[in-house]
This record gives C-alpha cells, sequence and structure tokens, in this order.
C-alpha cells in the first residue's frame, strides 16, 4: 500500500519544545509527527545508533525540524552527522525571529525551510507543505535571510491588482505551490499561473524571490 503520510522528526535539546512541537504536528495536514531530546553535541547521532532511523516507530523520516543554534555543532557539521542517520531527509530549521545570519546559512546548505520559534501553527503547516511539494520557504521573521530592504521602503501599491491576482501573490509569498493555490481557488494550475503572471507584470516584478520582497512591503507577510 502506498503511504501518505509524510514523516517529521523534530530533534532538540529540549525534551519539552522536541515533544510539543511534535504533538502540535500529528496527524495535521497528513502529517506523523515525533519528537526526540538530543545532547548539544548530537553525540547519540552515530550511523546504526538507536537514535538513528530506529527513532521513528513508522519509519524513516522525511523531513528533521531542529534549531540548528541550540547545537555546539556549526551547521555545516550538523548535516553530516543527521544524514548519516536518517539519509536523504529534508531539513527545517527554526531559531528565533532575529537570526538572519543563521537562517541564510542553513538555507545555503541546504535547507528547505527556516521558520520562527514564535511562528503560528499556520505558519508551520504552510511551511512543511512548501518542503513536501519540493519548493523553499521562510518565514517573515526570517526575511532579511534573503532580501535586504530599505530602512523606510516606499509603500508598496496594491490598487491595480484584481482580488484573485492579489491572492495568488500573497500566497506564493507564503511559500505555497500553483497546485495548492489552485486547490484552494478551485482552479487549474494553469489559471493560477495566468493570475501570477498578470499579478506580477502589474507591479513589474518577476519571480519568487521579489514576489517576497514585494509581499513584505506590502505588508501582507
Amino acid at each position: 500500500m502506498q503511504r501518505t503520510r509524510y514523516r517529521i522528526l523534530v530533534l532538540d535539546p529540549s525534551p519539552g519544545l522536541a515533544a510539543g512541537l511534535a504533538a502540535l504536528l500529528e496527524g495535521t495536514d497528513g502529517l506523523h509527527a515525533e519528537g526526540r531530546a538530543i545532547d548539544g553535541r548530537m553525540d547519540g547521532l552515530q550511523p546504526g545508533d538507536s537514535a538513528g532511523v530506529e527513532t521513528m516507530t513508522a519509519g524513516p523520516p522525511d523531513a528533521v525540524m531542529l534549531d540548528p543554534g541550540a547545537f555546539t555543532l556549526p551547521p555545516q557539521d550538523q548535516i553530516p552527522r543527521l544524514r548519516a542517520c536518517f539519509g536523504p531527509m529534508r531539513l527545517v530549521g527554526y531559531a528565533s525571529g532575529d537570526s538572519p545570519s543563521l537562517a541564510r546559512t542553513c538555507l545555503a546548505l541546504g535547507f528547505r525551510a527556516f521558520l520562527s520559534k514564535s511562528a503560528t501553527l499556520e505558519t508551520i503547516r504552510l511551511g512543511l507543505s512548501a518542503v513536501r511539494a519540493g519548493a523553499v520557504f521562510i518565514d517573515a521573521a526570517h526575511a532579511g535571510a534573503i532580501v535586504t530592504l530599505p530602512d523606510h521602503p516606499p509603500p508598496a501599491p496594491t490598487r491595480s491588482l484584481t482580488e484573485r491576482e492579489a491572492y495568488v501573490l500573497k500566497s506564493v509569498a507564503r511559500g505555497k505551490s500553483l497546485k495548492e493555490i489552485g486547490y484552494e481557488l478551485a482552479l487549474s494550475s494553469k489559471t493560477v499561473e495566468t493570475y501570477k503572471a498578470r499579478g506580477t507584470s502589474k507591479l513589474n516584478i518577476s519571480g519568487r524571490r521579489e514576489i517576497v520582497e514585494y509581499a513584505i512591503r506590502a505588508g501582507w507577510v
């Protein structure tokens, strides 16, 4: 039988945080989440160790969530340790909201998402949905990791956008795929792409990065 649940393993030095976050995610959007506390040096994560693949009751994880700043190993040394234990999983980072440099480093190393520890459950779900779909997601608290805005950016006009165009661009900025947006609007992915193209053309922007920059200026995220 084909597996449909997406397996998430939360690793953190704090047992309460690991278990709490896993409990929040378990069962939502077809997720199976488990939490495990590990030491700050990740000494327990060794190939074949009981902290490896066998940690998850349902099998190896599709994605591992962790706060890279909570461990003594730098992110570039954490990744080989994690992959040796869990194989080709996707990495999702989370940290305090004032960590753009850490977020930038992790994204450059291949993390698929970076979230704030204070992110709402809805934002976390959006991030995991994007990762599951093969996209990259970063929440507004860490936007400085990918964009540099002036101290007083000019307001972003939105009056020229139709309601559908604005909805599509907001959703893209939040990490949703065209397929997910189409499902929400009961439209085909091709039609959603048309709304996206019209909206970006009106605003004279292109690509996800410029959409995110505009969304921040407009106060959408």
